[in-house]
Parts: C-alpha cells; sequence; structure tokens
C-alpha cells in the first residue's frame, strides 16, 4: 500500500506531461491529499471539480473580462448581442454587476460550455438578479426599448484560459510538493501541503526551502503572514419601485449556450 502512495505523486505529474483530462488530475489530487493528511489539497482541488460557492473565497485566476449585452426591441427593430456601459445599469446594483464575470462552476461544466460553443466563440451568462433587473430597467424606462434579456458575453478563448490557469496551478503545486519532500521521503508532510497551496493557489506564505545536512534533509517552512486579511462579503441590493422583487447576488446562470 505504501509503494502506491509513494507513486500516486509521480502519477500526477506523468499525466501532467501527457495532457490527461483536467478533471482526472484534480481527483488523483484528492486521494494525495487523502494521502498526506492535506485538508488543503482536497478542498482545493474539490471546489475545482465541483465549484466554487458563494461564501467560498474565489481564486483570481476565476475571473474574466466581458462585456454586458443586452436583447430586446426598439422603435423599429430588433436588438441582439448590444453591448451596454456599466453606467446604464441602475446604480444600486453596480457593485453587483460589473464587466468582470466570477467563474464559480466546476471545471467540467467550463469545458462543455467551450466544447458546445467552439462555432460561436461566445457564451451567455446571466448576472445575479437578471431577470429582476430587466423588469426595473423596463418599469423605469432606462434604455429606449424593451429589453428581453441582459447577460454577459463570455469568450470561449477566455473560459479556455480559465481552465489552462486551472492546470498551470496544478503543475506549479505538483512541483512545489515535489520541491519540499526530501529525498527518502514518499510523501510530503501535512505542513508541507498546506504551504505549498498558500504559496501557489492564494499567493501567500514562501516557497520551501530545503537544507541539506550531514545527517540528512531537513525541511524549513517559513511560517505564513498571519495579518494577511481574508474576508467574503454578502450584499442584498434593494430596488426603489414597489413591487420590484429584492436583487441578491446569489450566483450565475447559463442564459443560452447558443448565441
Amino acid at each position: 500500500m505504501s509503494t502506491k502512495r509513494g507513486t500516486l505523486l509521480s502519477q500526477i505529474e506523468r499525466d501532467l506531461l501527457d495532457e490527461k483530462p483536467l478533471d482526472t488530475l484534480l481527483r488523483k489530487l484528492i486521494l494525495l491529499g487523502g494521502n498526506t493528511g492535506s485538508a488543503e489539497l482536497r478542498d482545493w482541488a474539490s471546489m475545482e471539480l465541483r465549484g466554487y460557492e458563494k461564501q467560498d473565497e474565489l481564486p483570481s485566476y476565476r475571473s474574466v473580462h466581458a462585456p454586458l449585452q443586452i436583447d430586446g426591441s426598439v422603435p423599429g427593430g430588433i436588438i441582439r448581442h448590444q453591448t451596454i456601459g456599466a453606467l446604464d445599469i441602475p446604480d444600486f446594483a453596480r457593485d453587483e454587476i460589473k464587466e468582470v464575470v466570477p467563474l464559480r462552476m466546476g471545471v467540467r461544466e467550463i469545458r462543455g460550455m467551450v466544447d458546445q460553443q467552439r462555432g460561436d466563440k461566445v457564451v451567455k451568462l446571466l448576472p445575479p438578479g437578471a431577470p429582476d433587473l430587466v423588469s426595473y430597467m423596463n418599469m423605469t424606462g432606462e434604455l429606449n426599448g424593451h429589453i428581453t434579456d441582459l447577460y454577459w458575453s463570455v469568450s470561449t478563448v477566455a473560459l479556455e484560459g480559465v481552465l489552462d490557469q486551472i492546470r498551470t496551478r496544478l503543475a506549479e503545486l505538483i512541483a512545489e510538493l515535489r520541491s519540499s519532500t526530501p529525498a527518502g521521503q514518499s510523501l510530503p508532510t501535512p505542513a508541507q501541503a498546506a504551504n505549498a497551496v498558500s504559496f501557489v493557489i492564494k499567493g501567500r506564505g514562501n516557497r520551501v526551502h530545503i537544507a541539506q545536512a550531514a545527517e540528512g534533509s531537513t525541511v524549513t517552512i517559513p511560517p505564513e503572514d498571519a495579518t494577511t486579511p481574508f474576508w467574503t462579503r454578502a450584499k442584498v441590493i434593494g430596488a426603489a419601485l414597489v413591487g420590484l422583487a429584492t436583487i441578491v447576488g446569489t450566483g450565475i446562470a447559463v442564459l443560452q449556450y447558443a448565441a
């Protein structure tokens, strides 16, 4: 059993070089986290697979820039993929809806969106509270016409870039684990694994240094900066008109894959 555990790190290295599917690599990382006793390894791989909840801290590489667009009708015709600016959104919603899209879905869902839209190269994603916001904008005449849909128009190239970033972070994580594990030690310790995740994924802590001594190898893990702030936020946006439902930032939905 120990032999199999000792080769799991090498298996992930080989799979990375062989360009195996990202979800396969992440599942093996979960197993590696179990073998090393590292909750940090398991949690990161699991969130990349299942997706990030609203209360979870979203890594910076999972946010992409995308224009806000609308479909609808104006006097004399139909409009589709009409780009609007941030100032066209009612002021009470501007903190929640910007031209930056947080991608909280799992890697398989992101891959599925890319594969289904290879021809059109654009995926429509609904901002939080989009239906209520559309009703408000139509009621108050924010734009000249009637809006049917409000969405982010996200390039499949940007989504591919996020998947590539996750694969690169995984490669960096495995390299950090390998470099922090001395010769003769089959697996990194939980502390070494935790430091690797903090350094590679969260940009905190420091790179591990291995000092060679006459009697063997010793590993020194610099302490993580305890002053680094961590926070999550939840904000409720209220509508001004009677009867309009409160807009709450609860997530992102796929409006449609087809353009």
